[in-house]
């Protein structure tokens, strides 16, 4: 109905004011609205990481209410034994999330606002970035259309609710819109953003933040002459790595903890998806979930006609020589990213165990960045007839037309609220099974993996006599009375892991990994006031500090431009 009533208001404009031509800025944020409209629809999703998220961020907002500034332990999660969830998990749509919720939002509500704005705002971000870099407004509607309407980027946001990668998807344009302004302008400001959007991007999901800054390194060899502008590469790039180095914290967590990870269980290394990436096999290929959630990870239809066409113009010399190195460009990275998805690539995949992590369906967001620049370049050089800005314009309806089905989450659980979710914050971890591995300690048991029960209590003596009284308790800070008749061995039902501190009387007492990889520590006898406590160790403490340390900087020095330029004018 929405798309009906946008394209009689069309037509009706057009009726009115025949001479007139359609701002396509103002058309982009209208037609922007269809493909989230539903996501507004009373209730909770049905399937995806929807769920799991809100569970995650009602423990991170708990964290943040204690004034625990950047978490990193999940108190509530594993049946209340804890995980280190934050020490590796994305934390800036968290951070965003919990402010909506902060100022009255619900926690659905707020996830459904934060993934209606991601989508929302790329197709806007990548209009801004296509038109100051081709200076084509055309181009510019066409990739913004064809990066919103992207079969992944709708499957991330309503099927699959994944916030990194949506975050990511709406991050990635700017990035490469400051990096086309500091190229065209030479200014300072744009540095600063460059750094700002690399460390945003690393904050939304440091692994696939990598592949697009070194998209965005090559991107940057590519507009510019190497004799005469070898400085503004060199610069651009310190710039890049300094919002690199400057979400360090997001990332190098991987590193200093990983003598204490659980090992991958499955050991599957890459996933061949390169089958499914063609045509999806529900509803004729235009539907993008299954009837039990799975989804089809494809490029999209009028994406690969894109690139199929893209390669017939430059065989035939259609490509103006201005733009040509531009096409070559975009093709050359479309078909590298294909072929790492491609089962010539498991050789690589297997050299780097790590890579796993990244799983190969995600290489569909650098594909859906590629074939919307494609889709661009190609309104530029199939535009110069009346007759060829129809086929434009036809495509265009074509690639939204056919995803329409993909509008929104297939059915919505009215009977869940923030309520019932709260309620099972603590048995969450058990539905995810052993896909995130690396939350558990390395001595955790494979086939009791998390936790399916609350602990009767939360310290327990399990060697001796004596007896105990939990006096205080917040998700980093748990305190006892203990009166030890004999020398005790107890077991706190927390999960082992570095950072965790215990002192009796105030004297440190060793704690070690016992059955399941929970806490263990012998006691003497006698009354003993216990304060079990997790700290960030040094390095990663380091590692926060370098992080917020180097955002305040750039904060601060966008301010001061700011500043500047309101009181020079």
């Amino acid at each position: 109905m929405s798309s009906l009533a946008l394209l009689g208001g069309l037509l009706f404009y057009k009726f009115i004011f025949p001479k007139k031509k359609i701002n396509l800025f103002f058309l982009l944020i209208l037609i922007s609205i269809l493909p989230i409209i539903s996501i507004f629809r009373n209730g909770d999703y049905e399937s995806g990481d929807f769920n799991i998220h809100i569970y995650r961020i009602m423990s991170f907002y708990d964290s943040l209410k204690e004034g625990i500034i950047m978490p990193s332990w999940a108190a509530e999660l594993n049946a209340t034994y804890g995980n280190p969830l934050f020490i590796f998990n994305y934390s800036l749509p968290y951070y965003i999330i919990s402010l909506f919720h902060f100022i009255g939002i619900s926690f659905i509500s707020s996830m459904k606002l934060y993934l209606g704005l991601t989508l929302y705002l790329s197709g806007i971000f990548m209009y801004l970035w296509i038109k100051e870099l081709t200076g084509n407004k055309l181009a510019a509607f066409t990739s913004a259309i064809f990066y919103i309407f992207n079969p992944y980027h709708l499957i991330d946001v309503h099927f699959r609710a994944t916030l990194g990668e949506s975050t990511i998807f709406t991050l990635v344009p700017l990035l490469f819109y400051f990096i086309t302004k500091y190229i065209k302008k030479k200014k300072f400001t744009y540095l600063a953003l460059i750094a700002l959007m690399s460390q945003l991007l690393f904050l939304a999901h440091p692994m696939i933040a990598g592949i697009f800054t070194g998209i965005a390194s090559l991107f940057v060899l590519s507009m510019i002459n190497i004799k005469k502008g070898l400085k503004s590469v060199f610069i651009t790039i310190v710039f890049m790595s300094i919002g690199i180095i400057g979400a360090i914290y997001s990332w190098v967590s991987y590193i200093l903890f990983s003598a204490y990870t659980f090992p991958n269980p499955g050991g599957i290394i890459f996933q061949d998806t390169f089958s499914k990436i063609f045509y999806s096999p529900w509803r004729y290929g235009f539907l993008f979930q299954g009837p039990n959630g799975e989804f089809a990870p494809i490029i999209g239809y009028t994406q690969v006609f894109v690139v199929v066409f893209a390669i017939f113009l430059l065989k035939k010399n259609y490509i103006s020589k201005k733009i040509n190195p531009s096409y070559l460009f975009w093709l050359l990275i479309f078909f590298l990213i294909l072929f790492f998805m491609s089962p010539y690539s498991k050789r690589i995949w297997f050299q780097f165990p790590s890579l796993s992590m990244l799983q190969s369906h995600r290489l569909l967001l650098p594909i859906a960045l590629s074939t919307s620049v494609l889709a661009g370049y190609l309104a530029i050089s199939f535009s110069d007839t009346q007759r060829k800005k129809i086929f434009i314009y036809l495509l265009i309806v074509i690639t939204i037309g056919y995803t329409i089905l993909n509008w929104g989450h297939r059915r919505l659980i009215t009977e869940i609220n923030d309520y019932t979710l709260r309620k099972n914050v603590w048995i969450s971890t058990v539905t995810e099974g052993t896909t995130a591995y690396f939350l558990n300690n390395r001595w955790a048991d494979i086939n009791n993996f998390w936790f399916s029960k609350i602990p009767n209590d939360h310290l327990e003596i399990i060697q001796g006599k004596g007896t105990v009284r939990e006096i205080k308790r917040k998700s980093t800070q748990h305190n006892y009375i203990v009166n030890a008749q004999t020398p005790i061995v107890i077991k706190e039902n927390t999960l082992y892991y570095p950072g965790w501190k215990l002192k009796s009387n105030f004297n440190d007492i060793f704690v070690y990994p016992g059955k399941r990889g929970l806490i263990y520590a012998n006691l003497p006898s006698g009354i003993q006031y216990l304060e079990l406590k997790y700290e960030d160790i040094l390095p990663y403490k380091i590692a926060k500090t370098i992080s917020i340390a180097i955002f305040s900087i750039l904060i601060i020095v966008l301010i001061y431009i700011l500043l500047i330029k309101r009181f020079t004018a």
